[in-house]
C-alpha cells in the first residue's frame, strides 16, 4: 500500500484563468479543479493536435493484455474540450502512442556488456536483467545480475588494453576500441571491435593513432530531439576523443595537446577521423552537440605545461558500456559476509569493477579550471576553437533587475546542465555553481533525478553533499568568443519538506536552464526549472507468516524533490533582463511540474503542466515567444 499525494484525476471543472501581460512577456495560466482516482497512473504523454490544441494521455495499472487510458483534449487556449475514458488492447495503444513503453509487470532478459578486470582487460560480461513495471513511475525498475564473463581477445589471441565502448540497444551490439596487448610491443593502432550479444567480437576496422592514447571522452552525440527520444530508441553517432598517454610505456608519447577526433556510426562505420591541437591538454569534454552538419565540443581546461590529460585529470571515461543506472543495479549487497562475496566477485571479475561515469564526474566537478573551451567540427575538420579564461566571464557579467551587482565566478566547483544553439549560430551554455556539504545521506530515489533537457553532464548524485547556488548562462558567438555571461541568484535555500522532516533541503538538487528563442531571434525566455520542495512517500508492506500465524508490516518513507519554472526574458541586443516570476505567481497557489511529460512545444506557444502538491488542481500555463 503507498500512501502519496499525486494527481490521477478527471477533470471536473475549469477554475480560472488569468494572464500576465508586459512588454516583455505574454502568459496565460488556467488551472482545474481535480478528483483523484483510487487507483493510481502516470501521465504517459502530451501531444499536439492539428488544430493547435494538445491532448494529455494517462494509463492506470493495467493487465498484459488490456490497458486503462484516459485522454483529456485541450484547445490552443488552454480550454478542455473533450475527455475519454477506455480500455484498449496493449497492442492498439502502442500502435497510437509511441510513448507507451509497457511490456508486462515483468520480463526478464539477457544483454551484454564490456569492461576492464583489475589489470584494465577487457572483458566481456552477460547480463540477466529483471524488470518490474512502476505504474507510479511510468517505467521498470530493473535489478540487473552478471552471469558469465570472458576474456575478450584479438584475432591473434592477444588480450585487449580497452578504449572505450559503445552499446547499441536496438541491435544488441556493442563496439568497443581496444589496443590488442603483447608486451614490449609499441602500441601503434587501435581495433574497432563489434561484440554480439553472445560475447562474439570481430575486428572491423584499424584506427592507426600517432602516439599511444587513452580516451578522455566517450558519448554518443546529442542533439535538439535527446531531451524526448532516449539513444537506446533512436541510436545516435558515437563520438570518441583521444589523448596522448605515458601509461603504456617508455617510448615516445607525442604532444600533450594533440587529441584524435572519431567519429563513429552506430552500424560500426569510421566517420571521420583527425588530430587536432588543443588550447589546453587537459581538456575536459562534457558534451558533443550536432546541430545540421557540425558537431560542436563543449567543456573545460586546465593548463599545466608538459603534463599529459591523464595526469591532469585523471580517469574521465568509465571503462564499461553500461551506464550508470545499470552499474547501481548489478553492484552485490548484503552485510559482512555479502561484504565478502563482493571483494571475491571484484577480484575473479564476475562483479562490475568499473567506476561509473557519474563517480568519475562527481570527481572532476572539484578541480579548478582555467578556461571554457568550444571547438566546432564541419566538413571533417576542426574548423573552431577557442578558449575563454574564467576571469572574462566576471568582465561580461550581467546582473538581472532584482540585484545589486552580478554574481562572481571563481572557476571552482562548478556543473553544467544545457547546451543549445541559436538561430544565428551562436552558443549558450547554463552553469551552476556549488560548495560542499560534508558527507551527506543515502537516499533511494536518486536514479530519477536525471537531466529534464537531455544534456545534463553532472548532478550532486544520491548522497545530496552539495549546496547549489547562482546560474550562469554564457553567451558565445559563432566564433567560440563569449558575448555575455547573464547572472542570477535562485531562490532555494532551506525550502524543505512539507512536514519539515526531509533530511535534505531544495538547493542539494541542481537547477536545469534552458531557452526558448522569439521567432525574430533577438530575445530568449530563459526558462529555470529549480527544486522548490520534497515530497514524502509512504509505502507500507505486510508479509504474513502461515505457519507462525505471524505478520510483519514494514514502513518505508523515500524523498522525491517537486520542481516549478522561473521565466525571465533576455534582451540580446542590450544584455537586459525583465524581472523573473514562477509559473502559478498569477493564481497564488504553489504549483509544480509533472515529473515527465511537462513541456510541449506547438507553434508560437510553449506549454508548460504542473499540479499543486496534493493533486487536487491543474495548470496549464501557457508563454507567447513569437515577440
Amino acid at each position: 500500500m503507498k500512501k502519496k499525494s499525486l494527481l490521477f484525476a478527471s477533470f471536473v471543472l475549469a477554475g480560472s484563468f488569468a494572464t500576465a501581460q508586459q512588454t516583455t512577456f505574454n502568459v496565460l495560466e488556467k488551472d482545474y479543479e481535480i478528483s483523484r482516482k483510487a487507483k493510481k497512473g502516470y501521465l504517459g504523454g502530451v501531444e499536439a493536435k492539428e488544430n493547435g490544441g494538445f491532448e494529455m494521455v494517462y494509463f492506470l495499472p493495467s493487465s498484459r493484455r488490456k490497458v486503462k487510458v484516459e485522454a483529456y483534449t485541450f484547445d490552443k487556449d488552454a480550454n478542455l474540450t473533450n475527455t475519454m475514458k477506455d480500455e484498449w488492447d496493449v497492442e492498439k495503444v502502442k500502435k497510437k502512442w509511441k510513448f507507451f513503453n509497457f511490456k508486462g509487470d515483468e520480463y526478464t532478459t539477457t544483454a551484454a556488456s564490456v569492461s576492464t578486470n583489475l589489470t584494465g582487460k577487457m572483458m566481456f560480461k552477460k547480463r540477466e536483467i529483471k524488470a518490474k513495471y512502476n505504474w507510479l513511475a511510468g517505467d521498470y525498475v530493473k535489478r540487473v545480475k552478471l552471469l558469465d564473463r570472458q576474456k575478450l581477445t584479438s584475432e591473434n589471441g592477444e588480450e585487449y588494453l580497452f578504449s572505450g565502448a559503445y552499446e547499441v540497444e536496438r541491435d544488441s551490439t556493442i563496439y568497443a576500441l581496444a589496443y590488442p596487448y603483447t608486451k614490449g610491443a609499441a602500441m601503434q593502432s587501435l581495433d574497432l571491435v563489434k561484440i554480439s550479444n553472445t560475447g562474439e567480437s570481430r575486428k572491423i576496422a584499424s584506427v592507426a593513432t600517432p602516439s599511444p592514447v587513452k580516451p578522455i571522452f566517450s558519448k554518443p552525440l546529442l542533439d535538439e530531439n535527446s531531451r524526448d527520444v532516449s539513444n537506446d530508441d533512436f541510436p545516435r553517432d558515437w563520438i570518441v576523443v583521444l589523448a596522448p598517454t605515458k601509461i603504456y610505456g617508455k617510448g615516445s608519447a607525442g604532444n600533450p595537446n594533440q587529441l584524435t577526433y572519431l567519429r563513429i556510426s552506430p552500424e560500426g562505420n569510421v566517420k571521420e577521423q583527425f588530430n587536432f591541437t588543443a588550447p589546453s591538454a587537459g581538456y575536459r569534454i562534457l558534451n558533443a552537440y550536432a546541430k545540421g552538419n557540425e558537431v560542436i565540443l563543449y567543456g573545460m581546461g586546465i593548463k599545466k605545461e608538459g603534463k599529459y590529460a591523464d595526469e591532469i585529470l585523471g580517469a574521465t571515461v568509465s571503462p564499461s558500456s553500461m551506464d550508470d543506472n545499470e552499474q547501481a543495479a548489478a553492484k552485490s549487497t548484503g552485510g559482512m559476509l555479502g561484504g565478502l562475496g563482493k571483494m571475491a566477485n571484484m577480484v575473479s571479475g564476475k562483479d562490475d569493477m568499473a567506476p561509473s561515469q557519474q563517480s568519475l564526474d562527481n570527481a572532476l566537478d572539484e578541480k579548478k579550471y582555467d578556461d571554457f573551451i568550444i571547438a566546432k567540427i564541419s566538413g571533417q575538420q576542426l574548423s573552431v576553437i577557442r578558449a575563454t579564461p574564467m576571469a572574462e566571464l566576471n568582465s561580461k557579467a550581467v546582473a538581472g533587475p532584482d540585484m545589486k551587482k552580478a554574481l562572481d565566478f571563481d572557476g571552482k566547483k562548478f556543473v553544467t546542465n544545457n547546451f543549445q544553439i541559436l538561430k544565428d549560430g551562436s552558443m549558450m551554455l547554463s552553469v551552476q555553481d556549488y560548495k560542499p556539504e560534508g558527507k551527506g545521506i543515502g537516499l533511494p530515489g536518486g536514479k530519477m533525478l536525471g537531466a529534464l533537457t537531455g544534456v545534463s553532464t553532472s548532478r550532486s548524485g544520491d548522497s545530496y553533499d552539495r549546496i547549489y547556488k547562482g546560474m550562469y548562462l554564457l553567451h558565445f558567438s559563432p566564433e567560440g568568443n563569449l558575448v555575455r555571461n547573464y547572472t542570477v541568484q535562485l531562490d532555494q535555500k532551506n525550502k524543505k519538506g512539507f512536514f519539515n522532516n526531509s533530511p535534505m533541503t531544495a538547493d542539494n538538487f541542481p537547477a536545469i536552464g534552458y531557452l526558448i528563442e522569439s521567432n525574430d531571434g533577438k530575445s530568449v525566455n530563459w526558462v529555470i526549472e529549480i527544486v522548490k520542495a520534497i515530497d514524502v512517500d509512504t509505502d507500507v508492506s505486510t508479509f504474513s507468516n502461515f505457519f507462525s500465524g505471524t505478520s510483519t508490516t514494514t514502513t518505508t518513507k523515500s524523498y522525491s524533490p517537486f520542481y516549478s519554472i522561473e521565466y525571465g526574458k533576455l534582451d540580446l541586443a542590450t544584455g537586459k533582463s525583465s524581472e523573473f516570476r514562477t509559473l502559478g505567481d498569477l493564481e497564488k497557489k504553489k504549483y509544480y511540474l509533472y515529473p515527465k511529460h511537462n513541456r510541449l512545444q506547438i507553434g508560437d506557444y510553449t506549454y508548460f503542466f504542473s499540479e499543486t502538491p496534493n493533486g487536487d488542481r491543474l495548470l496549464v500555463s501557457r508563454m507567447d515567444v513569437k515577440q
